[in-house]
């Protein structure tokens, strides 16, 4: 962790691009933070499978919880772009922690910010944003992964509200959370266009119940678990956004999401070149630094490229959605693309570290464990691809129904 830190505060070289002073100062305030209160600890975090519970009010305290926030709920007001790169720095010292962070502050705060009344905000809100209480998202289901619009769990109407049932599976921060956005179906006839309503769970509502974490390959500090939900009972005033108007607040979600979270891989791939090119500066084979062989200067040459082309990519899609001229599926394709090159890079980090790159708790080797969930969460690499290909066959005017 030494090395990584030292390249840290030495300024890593990667292609400078303008993003504007808001951006560069939430770059500034995100590093700052993670190197001082992340990344000296991320390897614990890894080893124990936890987040650390005060954790939270620090990054509440340092304004990083409610970027998108308006300033009335105690946000900073910023947007996407500037989330973005919030998310890369903080994943830049621990991708398990830039993903509790993204599901809290994107996936939770972010969606009562953009679909709550304003009831529902100045009542979730400020905790959020502080890291008094900690969000989620549920939408996984045994049975609903990449056809998010399947689900199980049904919400039927009562005299006051709504009466829940079902589980959802895999659902980030779940052991933990205080405040879940969560989706249940409300005319199951029509699930997969109208029939979705989506609704703000607490912790305390009787009926919810959430699981101990479950062991996971990587992002092990993100605790991961499920929620049972029996005959919970849940107030109108509970709802999020209009009855059966589920789907348009979980597609318009998943886009941003997808946009936000792009900045994990970034991070990670900005992190493999972080601990690389020391390591083949300083790492001496047949009387010579491994960096001074040709085949190794090729791999950073092409973990370099990878990282510029990355970033790139990212600030371009980050700034095209700031002037809304992004097309719904292009944080579909940036994390289609970074998730497929970090996932490539992670494993070149270990194969440069060689035998102690694949030791069990070495700093490569958990870069390859949290990599490979960039090709899975947020729909999976073959989902994102259907998604780019049908939407660009509707959009030339080809006769196929639209995806999600």
């Amino acid at each position: 962790m030494n090395a990584l830190l030292e390249s840290h505060r030495s300024g890593w070289p990667a292609l400078s691009v303008p993003l504007g002073e808001r951006a560069q100062s939430i770059r500034e305030l995100a590093r700052n933070f993670a190197l001082t209160n992340i990344a000296p600890i991320a390897d614990r975090i890894d080893l124990e499978g936890r987040f650390p519970d005060d954790l939270w009010p620090r990054l509440g305290d340092a304004g990083l919880l409610g970027i998108t926030v308006q300033p009335a709920f105690g946000g900073l007001g910023l947007g996407y772009l500037e989330h973005l790169v919030a998310m890369e720095e903080i994943s830049r010292v621990s991708a398990a922690v830039g993903l509790s962070y993204l599901v809290h502050s994107h996936a939770c705060a972010n969606q009562i910010q953009v679909h709550g009344t304003e009831e529902q905000r100045r009542r979730f809100l400020p905790g959020l944003v502080r890291g008094l209480q900690i969000g989620g998202l549920a939408i996984t289901e045994p049975e609903a992964g990449s056809d998010a619009l399947t689900l199980r769990t049904r919400a039927e109407r009562t005299s006051t509200g709504y009466r829940l049932n079902g589980r959802k599976t895999w659902i980030a921060n779940a052991p933990v959370a205080h405040v879940m956005v969560a989706y249940a179906t409300t005319e199951p006839d029509a699930v997969s266009s109208s029939g979705i309503t989506s609704f703000i769970l607490e912790r305390t509502f009787a009926g919810y119940r959430p699981t101990a974490a479950r062991e996971t390959l990587g992002m092990r500090g993100c605790q991961v678990g499920d929620i049972v939900l029996e005959n919970c009972e849940v107030e109108e005033s509970s709802r999020l956004a209009g009855h059966n108007d589920g789907k348009r607040v979980l597609v318009s979600g998943l886009a941003l999401e997808r946009l936000v979270a792009s900045g994990g891989p970034l991070g990670v791939l900005q992190a493999c070149i972080d601990v690389a090119v020391p390591h083949c500066r300083n790492r001496r084979q047949f009387g010579q630094p491994i960096g001074s062989f040709q085949l190794v200067q090729s791999k950073l040459a092409d973990m370099l490229t990878s990282l510029n082309a990355a970033r790139a990519y990212a600030y371009a899609v980050g700034a095209a959605t700031a002037r809304d001229h992004a097309h719904r599926f292009d944080s579909t394709g940036l994390l289609l693309f970074v998730g497929d090159r970090v996932f490539q890079m992670a494993a070149e980090t270990v194969q440069l570290f060689g035998a102690g790159g694949y030791e069990g708790q070495s700093i490569a080797g958990r870069f390859l464990r949290d990599a490979k969930f960039f090709s899975i969460g947020f729909g999976t690499s073959e989902i994102r691809r259907m998604i780019i290909g049908r939407e660009m066959m509707r959009e030339s005017g080809g006769d196929i129904p639209s995806s999600d």
